[in-house]
């Protein structure tokens, strides 16, 4: 394998870890943004729900996924699969009240980039 592109994967791997602690704070927040709004008897949409729900599960799978993504051929799919659910995670956020999740669309896709490269 070219050096860069396993440089390219390192970063993917380095930045998915940071991702999957990331998104465990944020799913933090969520749970208690979401506990403050029922707390005064205001409607959670589901959506949000969904989000509180899906992303401690993709914080795990992108962990996984940059733990073998130099060694295992199926890290990078499951690394693309987890990015790519993070998008549209990431999107539901933004539409639902969490617009600093935009900056999170950006990574992923840099991330998708660099694995698709390796």
């Amino acid at each position: 394998m070219d050096v860069r592109l396993k440089s390219g994967l390192r970063i993917a791997r380095a930045v998915m870890f940071a991702q999957a602690v990331a998104s465990l704070g944020i799913w933090v927040v969520q749970v208690l943004t979401i506990a403050g709004r029922l707390d005064h008897n205001q409607v959670v949409p589901g959506s949000v729900w969904l989000v509180a729900v899906v992303n401690p599960v993709i914080a795990v799978l992108a962990a996984v996924a940059a733990a073998f993504l130099l060694t295992r051929p199926w890290a990078r799919t499951l690394g693309v699969a987890v990015e790519v659910a993070g998008c549209v995670g990431s999107l539901i956020s933004v539409l639902t009240g969490f617009p600093q999740a935009a900056v999170a669309i950006a990574v992923a896709v840099a991330v998708i980039v660099l694995i698709r490269r390796g």
